[in-house]
């Protein structure tokens, strides 16, 4: 926002030499960085005006001090010139603003001489002035507003430009202060400004700037004038602001000046030029006073007339009605045969009989007496669009032109709606007083705030009897608290507003405080003395609703510890103050290790119950560490923030260690549940702040990220966050996006790698192996790949698709008659426990009959132990569809090789880290004797992976390995190769499967 003061000077001068060839180097920093300078390699008088130059080689010339104006690249310098020594020149400029000043101050200039010539009233020429503005200062809108003190609103009285609904705003005080004080305040970004917080309409219409300037009138204001932008527009000028300055100086005389009281014949807008000062002057009776004696004047009408409506009655109750020269006393009239009739049955809002109305309405007997010949008039709607009043004119002779005062009606509408609006409110209130024993609290005071009467509502809820009261003054019954308005404030607002509400705190008979909230409002009796109405609300259960709310917001109700939602904007302070301070600290986000196997096994009651002891015990640390805060922002993630750790990252990393090992220690002891006892363990990751250029919600990613690391390192470990592990996370998630549009375009495919006799290299059958062929790249190894789909779910789409390949190739080969043999495809643990596998894969073998009997599925042994019992069944009905089974990678993983007698599977593969040393290690050799003896004995299939050499082949044949494959025999092919190497091998070995 800019605050420019209107009449402030600002200093822009600066010293230069000038030499005898007319060159001009600076004596002084310029004022201004961004103002151009001449070349001072060039004469001054090659980059001036032709009139400029010649007044600058005169003044030289007579060799003695002068003032003149120079214009620079732009910018207007008044300038200074004082002879030196030596045929030098001293020259001292203010290096003025834009020419576009001197033209405004030009224009300026020019209407004041206009407004001199013509002394005449300027409100027909309103519209011009404001057209004005609107050109030589580029605005979309112009709005003139009135400020009624005793109100404190800002009523807009005319609009140019953009489409304005004329409604008031409550004129605040701090931002009618500033603006006088200042002399004109402009704003960028205007719907953020908390100084407009009023003008609500400003984000709507897409104001983005705005100019206000005050309408002078002695010591305060009578109003203030605005421009409005809809774009953004450069940095306002003192000149623009003095150029709009004068021209509200010369509205606010206008508003002041008294309207010509013979009528003319006038368009609409010259009406309401004239009826400009009243409409600004006046509000309540007066106002509709005034304005129906000074329409009769203008419009030459015989009788003006306003009044209310009820909206489901035809009853017109006048307000004021003036005519033949004087104001009448209030009456009331049905609107059925009257010209009024209209307001209650028509939809229009201005109605207009130019002649004939006695003869058309002839039941209206006031119509002939009077000599009414037409008549003019506006229906007024309420926010609902229901009848609400009438505004109508009456004429003794006929109407030749109703245009202007149609338009007139119109122009007048909102202003004389907010008006009714706010007479039906006043009485509203009065008939409010009258319902006083109600369900809510009521007292009346006199003028003093002297307690007059209470209704009985009140007299339980302060526990005092009605007739104690009395007498007693309402101000008392307060207590005074720091967070409510005092005596003085109250008092203030309804002696200048009539009205004040707010919070308080009542004292009760017992001596107990009640929270209530109070609404002052003031009000006259038929005599015109002033009382008022305070209605008390008992708020004690809202408070008590708010605290249980802010309650459940902020904190986690199985801990009691903070939440997430308070976690993250505790850490934006905290941040903030840090980056103040120059201190760092960090983030410790606590994930506790395998605690859904405790759900799990122990049930979610046990797990509620532990995870409030994790809290009771994280929360006693949390306590010694000065200014730290604990949250648990997950189902087992509690969030450690630690502030002032240091103001060096070295030192603040070293505190940060010592906290996450302090922390790791905490667990070391077990958990007592149920007469268990659990030993639990946590692992960290920790995160540093702040870092420059770092949103806010990095931090708490930042120590997520950490703590998975931490998690796949070891749990019960901590780790920093690196920018190297936001990297791999990123390229993780590159890589699983990647692989779901690869599995979308077919980019996957299986190759095919055969497996054979150990004894006689008989081709035993292939294992479908998979692989991602990017086109026009290089091949991504299934070891990056494989391990980012398991930990989605995207592994089980990819396996569906690789067992729909391998099923599709076997019913192939046995159509086309290629004898592949087997096919082993390989299932991840995922795939495998996924709900509805075993029905999936049966319909598959349905699409393609052939598969039963020559596919296998190859499973590890982490995969069936995570749950053997399952595994067990699910294996089972496998068998019963035909399908093979093979323990995978067997022996790497478990010491006890139990679980194999109770289970249904067909064959192990040794893992190819026993073979690689086989022809050298005794001790590989030997555990592939007991092996295989263990397999002879369970009377399973064994097959070695991973033979490369024939040393290996032949110690595998000396042990009795039935089977293997490996790249001695043959390497991973795709199917047009599989295809072709077996043509080959039968041509030349002639040999078959068995």
């Amino acid at each position: 926002m800019q605050l420019p003061a209107l009449n402030q000077a600002q200093h822009r001068l600066c010293f230069f030499r000038l030499d005898p060839q007319f060159r001009l180097a600076p004596l002084t920093p310029l004022p201004i960085d961004s103002l151009p300078l001449p070349d001072p390699a060039i004469s001054l008088l090659d980059q001036l005006p032709d009139a400029d130059r010649l007044r600058l080689e005169q003044a030289c010339a007579r060799g003695q001090a002068s003032r003149l104006g120079l214009t620079l690249a732009g910018h207007r310098w008044q300038c200074h010139l004082a002879p030196a020594d030596r045929g030098h020149w001293l020259l001292s400029a203010d290096m003025g603003y834009p020419t576009r000043a001197d033209e405004l101050g030009l224009l300026e200039w020019q209407l004041q001489q206009e407004w001199d010539r013509q002394p005449g009233p300027l409100l027909d020429r309103l519209p011009a002035l404001m057209d004005t503005l609107l050109g030589q200062l580029q605005a979309d809108r112009v709005i003139l507003w009135r400020y009624y003190d005793t109100e404190e609103l800002l009523r807009p009285l005319y609009s140019q430009g953009l489409p304005f609904v004329l409604r008031p705003v409550r004129g605040e005080r701090r931002y009618l202060r500033t603006l006088q004080q200042r002399g004109g305040l402009s704003y960028s970004h205007c719907a953020q400004q908390p100084l407009l917080s009023a003008f609500d309409y400003l984000a709507a219409d897409g104001i983005q700037h705005r100019l206000d300037v005050p309408l002078p009138a002695g010591s305060g204001q009578t109003g203030l004038l605005s421009l409005e932008y809809s774009h953004p527009r450069s940095p306002v000028t003192p000149a623009d602001l003095q150029f709009v300055a004068t021209i509200a100086a010369r509205v606010a005389t206008l508003l002041d000046s008294a309207p010509a009281g013979d009528p003319l014949p006038l368009d609409g807008e010259g009406l309401l030029a004239r009826l400009t000062p009243l409409l600004c002057r006046h509000t309540g009776q007066d106002f509709f006073n005034q304005l129906m004696v000074q329409l009769a004047g203008l419009t030459g009408a015989a009788m003006a007339l306003v009044g209310l409506q009820h909206s489901r009655t035809d009853q017109i109750r006048v307000l004021t009605c003036y005519r033949d020269g004087q104001l009448q006393a209030p009456f009331s009239y049905r609107l059925a045969g009257t010209p009024c009739s209209f307001s209650h049955s028509g939809s229009s809002q201005v109605c207009v009989y130019p002649s004939g109305i006695a003869a058309r309405f002839p039941e209206d007997t006031l119509l002939a007496e009077q000599g009414f010949e037409s008549y003019i008039g506006l229906s007024l709607k309420d926010e609902t669009g229901l009848p609400m009043g009438i505004m109508a004119l009456l004429f003794r002779h006929s109407l030749a032109e109703p245009a202007p005062l149609r338009q007139l009606l119109e122009q007048l509408e909102p202003r004389v709606r907010a008006e009714l609006l706010r007479r039906r409110d006043q009485e509203a209130l009065m008939v409010a007083a009258a319902a006083f024993e109600t369900q809510e609290g009521i007292f009346i005071t006199d003028g003093r705030l002297h307690i007059q009467r209470v209704n009985q509502a009140f007299a339980r809820m302060s526990g005092y009897q009605p007739e104690s009261l009395i007498g007693e003054s309402a101000l008392a019954l307060r207590i005074d608290c720091p967070h409510t308005a005092g005596v003085e404030t109250i008092t203030q607002a309804i002696e200048h507003k009539g009205w004040w509400q707010g919070e308080q705190r009542l004292l009760r008979a017992d001596g107990v405080e009640l929270p209530v909230s109070v609404r002052f409002s003031q009000m006259r009796d038929g005599l015109g003395v002033v009382h008022h109405v305070g209605c008390v609300e008992d708020i004690s259960g809202q408070k008590a609703d708010k605290q249980r709310i802010e309650q459940m917001a902020y904190f986690d109700e199985l801990t009691g510890l903070h939440n997430r939602r308070f976690m993250v904007e505790h850490i934006a302070h905290t941040v903030a103050l840090a980056e103040h301070e120059s201190s760092r600290g960090a983030l410790l986000l606590i994930d506790l290790d395998d605690f859904k196997n405790i759900n799990d096994s122990l049930g979610y009651a046990s797990g509620d119950s532990l995870l409030g002891q994790v809290a009771e015990r994280l929360g006693a640390f949390c306590r010694q560490q000065e200014g730290s805060s604990l949250a648990r922002i997950g189902s087992d993630e509690f969030l450690l923030l630690c502030p002032n750790l240091g103001h060096g990252f070295t030192a603040a990393k070293t505190r940060a260690e010592q906290l996450a090992n302090a922390l790791r220690e905490q667990f070391l002891l077990p958990f007592q549940l149920d007469g268990l006892r659990l030993h639990l363990s946590a692992s960290l990751g920790v995160s540093l702040f702040p870092v420059a250029g770092l949103e806010l919600e990095e931090y708490m990613r930042q120590a997520d990220t950490a703590n998975h690391m931490a998690k796949r390192i070891a749990p019960g470990s901590h780790v920093f966050f690196s920018q190297e592990m936001a990297d791999e996370v990123q390229e993780r998630l590159r890589l699983s996006n990647a692989l779901q549009q690869a599995l979308k375009d077919q980019e996957l495919e299986l190759h095919f790698q055969p497996q054979f006799g150990v004894s006689d290299n008989r081709r035993l059958g292939v294992e479908a192996l998979l692989r991602w062929q990017p086109p026009g790249r290089k091949a991504v190894p299934p070891g990056h790949f494989i391990p980012v789909a398991e930990e989605t779910s995207l592994i089980c789409d990819i396996g569906d698709w690789v067992l729909r390949q391998a099923c599709a190739r076997i019913q192939d080969w046995q159509r086309e008659g290629v004898d592949a043999g087997r096919v082993s495809v390989n299932i991840s643990a995922r795939h495998f426990h996924s709900q509805d596998f075993v029905s999936r894969l049966a319909l598959l073998l349905q699409q393609f009959p052939a598969s039963p009997g020559r596919l296998t599925l190859e499973v590890t042994e982490g995969v069936i132990l995570e749950n053997l019992q399952e595994s067990r069944a699910r294996m089972s009905q496998i068998k019963a569809l035909g399908v093979g089974l093979s323990i995978d990678d067997f022996g790497t993983g478990y010491s006890s090789f139990a679980y194999l007698r109770e289970l249904p599977v067909d064959e192990i593969k040794l893992d190819r880290s026993f073979i690689q040393h086989i022809d050298q290690r005794p001790q590989d050799k030997a555990i592939i004797a007991c092996l295989l003896e263990l397999a002879a004995i369970l009377q399973l299939t064994v097959v070695a992976e991973g033979v490369e050499t024939e040393q290996q082949l032949a110690s595998l044949a000396e042990l009795g390995c039935p089977a293997y494959q490996g790249f001695l025999r043959a390497r991973p092919m795709t199917e047009p190769q599989l295809r072709s190497w077996l043509a080959q091998q039968k041509n030349e070995k002639g040999v078959g499967v068995n």
